[in-house]
């Protein structure tokens, strides 16, 4: 008789707690990937502890099976550990990102096969030896199980007896063939080479080593992290390249095809079921070696990871505002300390944590001061609005306009930034002197032309253009106030009706292989003019693009929260970077009514290393991240004054703890009060960085806290956004 053990396993619920069950399957330890019963359904679960002998194994309930022998190894595990407890968000909540959302119990709509293992056995029944014989017949041995059922009527159970048996194994059939990688040597700049020999020569096998990749615009900073990413595969290591947006991964995807000949794999929320199903299975399993992907591929079981690369590493795409709150540039590098592996974070605009731990000593810097091909970066001069005019009905200034005639006269490409969706950010009615807004969230409705409707960019709720006012009743007062892309290609076209244009926003730009198309036009030249959101910023090339018009290079300055200088100067210096990549001639005009700003005064002198430590110089002096810690605590629910009294409740229990070099501000309302009906109100807890806060006093703090069931809390540790 088989050996029964018992074992815990652990839930992708927060609500459930560890829970054992028996099993006589040798090959189930701590980390298997486990079908169980609970309740009346069968659901996925991952073993993770040994059993509490206090229990009586034989009222346990029995393990189903694993889910295709897929096990999370103790590494992986460590990680989700620690990143629940930096974040303080429920182990269960990463687990269920690594596994849930694959939505393994559907796994019977995949394809499944059957392999032939075991012909000779004998104690079978005539129909399961009528299945053999059908299996045997088959090409490799192997049929699909809709297929077998089809032309012999069987049912799954006959095809689980044999598996049981050893007759018969399972599988899916779309198993990972990779391809031949077959790496290009590509050539090099000498300041290149000289980054990946700087990397190369502290590179020690199975150390933590943290890197910096700072250069300039258009300096290859892509080409030398492949380089080296290509040296790991050579040795059979396993390497994540993380981008910032989903939409990169399809360009990416292609420069990946072209350098290396074949494409190892993606992972995005675009994929189709089936496809991510086989991603997991072959990252866990090791025969996938490059993975280019957004945050979540993150959380997926590498085999052997060896090189993490985060792409354009200030980005905020990579912080997750929904729980768990997680900033996945940060916990990127807790992956890698853990797996005692290198990660090159990569930018040309780093974020003030990462060059605040260069100056520290944590990270190593490798600079790439010079434009690939000895171009230069591109000339930036401030259209000071103060003195400059728009045409009447206009929102481009006229040496904007002047500049764009010269360009398109020449044929250079041109794009035009403005970081407003749709059309107008504001619909007035002129009667009541009210505008349309959302009736999930405090926040106004967007005019969208092209898809004629108002539309909130929280919720997505959407009225149609023919809207009434909730007071006058009249569809015909509303007015747009203000620009938004659409209203900048409509002034375009008007100045310049020769010319082809294409809006670049998350509304507009296409997806998969329409999206390929978009970007050979606008590649090779096609379209004449981008007018694009900050999307446009996120490493993307234009070979022709000659000239960058900045509309309002003052939208960001007047935010109030302390990296309001950091996120200016970021994407604005990200577009400006657009120009001139393969031609040294590149401009950049940015329209301002602030030209003595130190963000313009820095983009203006090219001074980005003084500009960051002139910044950090300032948040240390503040005492505020990263040298200074912030924990956000946002309560949100139905009634605004049982969160206020929830709030107050939270601050005098954290008041109560008396702990050194800790200050707690609020109960307030949020600056958004209400999102998708849900009225929120903030608490933000301050320390020093000396002393740091301690994330085991704050969640044993958490742990006595009854959050009532009409309340929802969550915690967001290290915030970006403070809506």
């Amino acid at each position: 008789m088989a050996f029964e053990k018992q074992v815990g396993v652990i839930f992708t619920n927060p609500k459930l707690p560890v829970l054992d069950y028996s099993t006589t399957d040798e090959n189930i330890e701590i980390g298997s990937l486990v079908e169980v019963p609970l309740g009346s359904k069968v659901v996925i679960g991952v073993v993770w502890s040994a059993g509490d002998t206090k229990f009586d194994h034989t009222r346990l309930k029995q393990i189903i099976g694993t889910v295709n022998n897929i096990k999370l190894g103790s590494e992986f595990i460590s990680f989700l550990k620690r990143a629940s407890a930096y974040t303080l968000s429920p182990i269960q909540s990463f687990l269920k990102m690594a596994v849930q959302s694959l939505k393994f119990h559907e796994y019977q709509k995949a394809p499944i096969a059957y392999k032939l293992n075991n012909s000779s056995h004998l104690q079978i029944t005539p129909r399961q030896k009528e299945v053999v014989t059908y299996i045997k017949e088959q090409p490799d041995r192997v049929a699909q199980y809709n297929k077998i059922k089809k032309d012999l009527g069987v049912s799954f159970s006959v095809l689980k007896s044999l598996e049981k048996k050893g007759v018969l194994l399972k599988g899916t059939d779309n198993k990972f063939k990779p391809k031949k990688m077959s790496h290009e040597p590509i050539v090099l700049s000498a300041e290149q080479r000289q980054a990946v020999s700087k990397i190369r020569e502290k590179y020690v096998e199975k150390e933590f080593q943290s890197w910096l990749l700072f250069g300039v615009t258009g300096s290859g900073k892509t080409e030398v992290y492949l380089n080296l990413a290509s040296e790991c595969i050579e040795k059979g290591y396993q390497v994540l390249v993380l981008l910032p947006e989903i939409s990169l991964t399809v360009d990416f995807k292609q420069r990946i095809v072209n350098r290396y000949g074949a494409m190892s794999g993606e992972w995005h929320s675009q994929l189709s079921l089936n496809e991510r199903r086989r991603v997991f299975e072959n990252v866990a399993n090791g025969s996938l070696k490059l993975l280019v992907g957004a945050r979540s591929a993150l959380f997926l079981p590498f085999k052997n990871l060896s090189l993490i690369i985060v792409d354009e590493e200030h980005d905020p795409s990579y912080k997750q505002e929904e729980a768990p709150i997680y900033n996945a540039r940060d916990l990127a590098v807790l992956r890698a300390s853990i797996l005692k592996s290198q990660i090159i974070l990569s930018s040309a605009t780093p974020s003030i944590e990462t060059w605040h731990n260069c100056r520290l000593g944590k990270y190593h810097k490798v600079d790439l001061l010079k434009r690939f091909g000895e171009f230069n970066e591109p000339r930036v001069t401030l259209i000071d609005m103060n003195v400059e005019e728009t045409p009447k009905n206009s929102w481009i200034s006229v040496p904007i306009i002047d500049q764009m005639r010269l360009s398109l006269e020449k044929k250079e490409q041109i794009l035009i930034f403005l970081n407003r969706r749709g059309y107008a950010p504001i619909a007035f009615c002129t009667a009541c002197k009210i505008s349309l807004a959302c009736k999930n969230c405090s926040t106004k409705l967007v005019y969208h032309k092209t898809k004629n409707c108002y539309m909130c960019h929280i919720c997505g709720y959407r009225v149609s253009d023919t809207a009434k006012c909730v007071k006058c009743k009249s569809a015909d007062n509303f007015v747009p106030i203000g620009p938004g892309v659409e209203r900048i290609r409509d002034e375009v076209s008007k100045l310049f009706p020769d010319a082809s244009s294409k809006i670049f926003s998350s509304d507009n730009f296409s997806k998969g292989e329409k999206n390929l198309e978009d970007m050979d036009k606008i590649k090779s030249g096609d379209i004449n003019i981008i007018i694009g959101t900050q999307l446009v910023s996120k490493g993307y090339n234009f070979p022709y693009l000659k000239l960058v018009a900045v509309i309002d290079a003052d939208m960001g300055l007047n935010a109030g929260d302390h990296r309001v200088m950091e996120k200016s100067y970021q994407v604005i210096k990200q577009v400006v970077g657009r120009a001139g990549r393969y031609a040294s001639d590149g401009r950049a005009l940015i329209q301002t009514w602030m030209p003595r700003h130190p963000v313009l005064q820095a983009l203006l002198k090219d001074h980005g290393e003084k500009f960051l430590n002139i910044e950090l110089e300032q948040r240390i002096e503040a005492n505020v991240p990263p040298h200074g810690k912030f924990i956000s605590l946002i309560v949100s629910g139905k009634e605004e004054s049982a969160l206020i009294n929830f709030g107050t409740k939270l601050k005098n229990q954290f008041n109560s703890l008396n702990l050194q070099d800790f200050e707690i501000f609020g109960p307030a309302v949020a600056p958004i009060s209400r999102i998708k009906n849900k009225t929120r109100v903030r608490l933000l807890i301050k320390s020093n960085k000396i002393t740091k806060i301690s994330q085991i006093e704050v969640r044993d703090w958490l742990k006595n806290i009854s959050v009532p069931n009409n309340i929802y809390f969550s915690i967001d540790i290290d915030p970006y956004n403070f809506y």
